[in-house]
Parts: C-alpha cells; structure tokens; sequence
C-alpha cells in the first residue's frame, strides 16, 4: 500500500479510521514539541493538539490539494494556541511569534458542511452525555476557551479539561463503532432537515393558538407538547422542553392560563418555569412568570403581548412570507414564516402552519449584537445566513415542535 500523505488523506476521506490515525502519528510528535516551546508547558500543549486533531476530523473533507496534513493541522493548533494566549496573560503573547500563511489556501471553507465525515463526528458528539456533549460543543464547535465555559457552565476549570478528555475518548470508540457497524438507528441529538420552499406569488393569514413554542402553542387546559434547542455550529442539541397547561386561575383579576415549563437534556441544568398567560382579542397576554430558583420562587411580572394573527407582507413590527415546510419525516406544507425583532441584533423567525400553531423557532444574529456568552459570531460563519433589509444575519439555534 502506497503510504503517502495523499494516499492516507483519500482514505481517510472516504471512512478509514485507521488511515486518519497514521496521519496523526506522522506529525503528533512535531507539533507537540512545537506547542510546548511556544506556551511553555506539556500539558497545555498536549491539550492543544487534541482539539487541533479533533476539529482537522471533523474537518477532513475540506483539505484540498496540495495535500499537506501535517502543515494543516499545524496551523489549526497554531491559531488554537494564539487564540488562548491572547486571553491568557501568563504566556507570551503570540503575536511575538511567526505564524505561516503557507497552508492557509489548503482548505476550502465553502465546502458543505453534511459531508460523511463531518456528520460522522457529529453524530458521535451528539450521543455524549448532556455535560458532555455542551462542553464539548462550546470547546470545539463554537470555539469557547476553556475558561469561558468553565464560566459558563458554572464548573471548575478541572472539570471541563477531564469532561473534554472522556468526551475525546468516548467520541473516538462511537466512530469507530459506527464505521463498522453502520450509522444505528438509536436516537440521535441534531437538528432534524428541515427544507423550506418559497412560494413568493402567495399570500396568507393565520390566527395564531398560542404564544408559541416554549411557552405552548395551544393554549388549552391539558395540552402538553415538546420542543428541542438545536445550537449553531452543528446543530447540535442543548436542551428539551416540555409544556403543559395545567390550569387556569385568577392573576391581578384575569383569567390566565398557567403553563408549567420542565427543561431537560440541559447543562447547567436549568430550573422549572411556571407562566401565566391571558388570551385577548388582540392576542396573548404574558402576565407574569414565576421561577423556581434553587432557594424560593422568584416572580416577575411581564406584560408583553403575542399577536393573535400575521399576515403575509411587510407589516409594522414584523415582515412575513409563505413558504412550504417540512421538518424531518414532517410535511407541513403551506406555512407562514414571521421575521422579527430585528431591532437588538438578535432577530427570530417564527414558523406556523395552516392551523396556526408554531412548529419551528430560528434565532439569528447580526455582527452588531450586543456580546454575549451565549453566542459568537464569529463562529457561526459556515452555518446558514440570513440577509434582510441588505443586513447579514447567521442562525444561531433552532427550536423544533417534537411531540404535542
């Protein structure tokens, strides 16, 4: 067998997990030792190197002629490395150092995205653990550093580098389960396809029956129905929620539904929600929410207010337009796709069907939001944009009906 660098490259390509393991071999030795001499310890150059291989296996089918793994994965540790230097004052900083362009044009990042390997790799993350699985997303897909998801986690920073580790390793044994096996039919955590069509020439109306997906798209005493959060990149799943309206009773002398919000699937865990909600002609009425915090309820009161009903066309306070949905094996055809609050930065579309209750739920951001540790930017470049009024949005998370 003809062991060059192109020659492993193509079959590592095309699923041959042992052929990537030989290109990791040829050049795991130089590019420790480079890291270690640039940021002064083993351990934080070992780690490097792992997320460098990590991210050049999910990225494989972008490397493009001329073929050169070893220099490739050598600039993604590199500007790995520059990234936590930059945020971490006790190195040198990096710009001190020479970073070569040299491989810079190996890789076309316009390349889809669903390719085999890349869905291989994320469907092996999706499978980890709920702790697992939202350390590892932020660390390797949104590019979070250690310390940022420490913080946003709420763990030690201990924590996250052993979750990273054992996500590594369980990764590592569900692809090469996968390749020889087959992709399973066990239940996986990423976004359903979902395919919208434009249908430009029509228009419509719907009279919506609820708030929408979170708070419950039907508001009726004994309605339950789930929802999942499907971040961006990599659509991978962050949590469930499930809503019930329980009942109905009195709040500052209306009479509102009480829907109940459990969250699962979620880390940090997230508390319980009880909302009251009171239905008037001219929509929803948000009348207060109570939180159930780790030592005693907290209460706010909301007064906010979900239209009733949208229209096709450019409205006021939002702009929509009818399109044919389908989410997964779920067709549900001719639906209505509401644009807004495009105001803050950070716009949603809501989706509803013909009946009016919302079954998909996309939120956007633009570069001039505000900061927030629930998002960057930057990182959802190669994820689905949105363009209104000649400015660019990138999708950041997905919420999709499941079950009602």
């Amino acid at each position: 067998m003809d062991n060059s660098d192109e020659k492993l490259i193509r079959a590592a390509q095309t699923g041959e997990i042992s052929a990537f393991n030989d290109l990791v071999g040829r050049c795991r030795t130089g590019i420790v030792s480079e890291l270690t001499g640039l940021m002064g310890s083993i351990h934080d150059a070992e780690d490097v190197a792992q997320e460098a291989f990590l991210r050049s296996f999910l990225k494989l089918s972008t490397l493009r002629a001329p073929y050169s793994f070893g220099g490739w994965v050598r600039q993604i540790a590199l500007n790995i490395a520059r990234n936590r230097l930059s945020r971490d004052q006790r190195f040198i900083m990096l710009s001190e150092h020479h970073i070569s362009d040299e491989y810079s044009n190996a890789v076309d990042y316009s390349a889809d995205d669903t390719d085999p390997r890349t869905e291989l790799a994320l469907l092996a993350l999706s499978r980890l653990s709920s702790k697992l699985r939202e350390t590892a997303r932020l660390t390797y897909l949104s590019s979070y550093s250690q310390k940022q998801v420490a913080l946003r986690l709420r763990i030690p920073l201990g924590t996250v580098k052993r979750r990273l580790w054992e996500s590594r390793v369980k990764m590592k044994k569900e692809v090469l389960r996968m390749s020889r096996i087959g992709r399973s039919a066990e239940p996986v955590k990423i976004v359903p396809h979902i395919l919208i069509e434009e249908l430009p020439d029509e228009e419509m109306e719907i009279l919506t029956t609820g708030p929408g997906l979170y708070f419950g798209t039907v508001l009726e005493t004994g309605h339950i129905e789930v929802c999942r959060f499907f971040d961006y990149p990599g659509g991978v799943l962050t949590q469930t929620v499930q809503s019930q309206v329980v009942r109905k009773v009195n709040i500052q002398d209306k009479e509102c539904y009480e829907v109940l919000i459990e969250h699962s699937d979620c880390e940090p865990p997230e508390p319980n929600i009880l909302d009251y909600f009171n239905s008037t002609n001219q929509g929803f009425d948000w009348v207060m929410r109570v939180t159930a915090d780790e030592t005693y309820p907290r209460t706010r009161f909301m007064n906010e207010l979900f239209p009733s009903s949208y229209l096709s066309g450019e409205n006021k306070d939002y702009s929509a337009r009818v399109v044919d949905l389908t989410i997964g094996d779920k067709r549900y055809g001719r639906s209505l796709a509401v644009f807004w609050g495009w105001e803050n930065g950070t716009p949603a579309e809501s989706f509803y069907s013909s009946d009016g209750r919302q079954v998909l739920h996309r939120r956007y951001v633009s570069s001039e939001a505000p900061e927030s540790q629930n998002y960057q930017y930057t990182s959802l470049i190669e994820e689905q944009r949105k363009t209104f009024r000649g400015k660019e949005y990138r999708l950041w998370y997905d919420t999709v009906l499941i079950e009602s």
